[in-house]
């Protein structure tokens, strides 16, 4: 996981607005895009159909603003995001949840974390020695009520989109003059597909699909457990660099890690039920019944990059080759795969605070993005013949935004 500071344009932008009433209203603000002008054409139409997408199944009446465009990512990088986040406490958060969820019996069926004193409890990883940074082969229950280490328990770190979600008010850092909620990025290593009606071209990525994942981070698909697999040994490149810190005093965990449940694997509580779980390389799933099932049968989280499975915690269980992949949020794409977004990706939006258009709900919800590209294109967008020569011909300006999450969307080889 890369903890990049989130930049800004500080030149003239132009707005690009997808939205419509009784719905997320998403503004992408163009921050560049590399290439021709018909190159540029297609990254923006295809961007504007991602956040249609985005608009049509979530109505909470709010504005989320985006930075959109392309630059040099690391290698096998498809697309990353950066999100803007602030401290909010976890009773705070319930309250909302409980205040702007819907009366449907999905909704009323969400079980949110018993707080005890303001605070959850949860398995995570044990402390090193003195309580700088973690040491990932260890196990803690961790249920601190009270004192300066309960700040984990008691303070989410949340997206300020997720905050808008739940009726709460964003807090930016200063330096973020221009309030986006998040920054999403193309690599301009991989030809994308920006058609998918007609399947997705040999050697090219579906680049809606994409950006509908990539969106999807800034909408509060992130975890905590990034954090701990970064700065946590043996592994965590944030080892060496001496940055650690208490854990216990610092707000890491995300909405969406308030219902990634395990059945305690390493015995750490006594008993055997279900027990919300923040430690990295555990086999965690997304439940909104406690625990007592994973979602739809099938719901397991990543684990970690560096002292995991191999990929970020923000993400769905990687599905093995190019098929069967759970949700949209799954940590991969491969060349010619058309994306696909399913009940269970909604469920877990429904979940942390967004509200779910009714004809989106359901277990049996499925739907590709060739399928949205022909519901919200407003004309054909032009298929560039290719995209190896291109060229970054923009420059970042201005000042960091507070800690953020940085997640990204790798390809895979199959």
């Amino acid at each position: 996981m890369k903890f990049r500071k989130l930049l800004c344009i500080g030149a003239a932008m132009s707005a690009i607005t997808a939205g419509q009433a009784n719905a997320a209203n998403i503004i992408l603000v163009d921050q560049g895009f590399a290439g021709t002008p018909a190159q540029q054409a297609a990254f923006r139409a295809g961007f504007q159909i991602a956040a249609a997408y985005w608009s049509s199944v979530l109505t909470n009446n709010v504005t989320i603003k985006l930075g959109v465009g392309t630059a040099a990512l690391g290698s096998g990088i498809i697309g990353s995001t950066g999100s803007s986040g602030m401290n909010y406490t976890v009773a705070n958060w319930e309250s909302g949840v409980n205040a702007t969820k819907s009366n449907s019996a999905v909704d009323t069926g969400i079980v949110l974390p018993t707080l005890t004193n303001g605070a959850a409890a949860f398995i995570t990883n044990g402390p090193n020695s003195g309580n700088n940074g973690i040491n990932t082969n260890t196990w803690r229950y961790d249920n601190s009520t009270t004192g300066v280490n309960a700040l984990n328990n008691k303070t989410l770190y949340l997206n300020t989109a997720n905050v808008k979600a739940i009726g709460g008010t964003a807090t930016y850092d200063a330096s973020n003059t221009q309030q986006l909620d998040g920054e999403v990025q193309f690599s301009t290593n991989f030809n994308f597909d920006f058609d998918p009606t007609d399947g997705i071209t040999a050697n090219t990525m579906d680049f809606i699909g994409v950006a509908i994942h990539e969106i999807g981070h800034a909408l509060g698909f992130v975890s905590g457990v990034d954090y701990l697999d970064y700065f946590g040994g043996p592994n965590g490149p944030g080892v060496a660099t001496g940055n650690q810190f208490n854990f216990n005093q610092t707000a890491l965990f995300s909405a969406l890690d308030m219902f990634r449940y395990s059945m305690d694997p390493h015995n750490v509580v006594a008993g055997n039920g279900p027990v919300l779980d923040m430690s990295v390389g555990t086999a965690s799933y997304f439940s909104t019944d406690g625990g007592l099932t994973q979602w739809g049968g099938n719901s397991l989280f990543a684990t970690g990059t560096y002292n995991g499975d191999g990929d970020q915690a923000s993400h769905w269980k990687d599905a093995v080759g190019c098929t069967g992949q759970i949700g949209i949020m799954d940590p991969t794409f491969c060349y010619k795969q058309m994306g696909e977004i399913t009940a269970l990706d909604l469920a877990a939006f429904d979940a942390i605070g967004w509200n779910i258009a009714v004809g989106s709900r359901g277990s049996n919800y499925l739907i590709n993005t060739a399928q949205i590209y022909s519901q919200f294109a407003t004309a054909p967008v032009p298929e560039p013949a290719t995209w190896a020569m291109m060229i970054m011909g923009f420059g970042l300006m201005g000042a960091a935004m507070r800690r953020n999450r940085k997640v990204t969307a790798r390809v895979r080889f199959a």
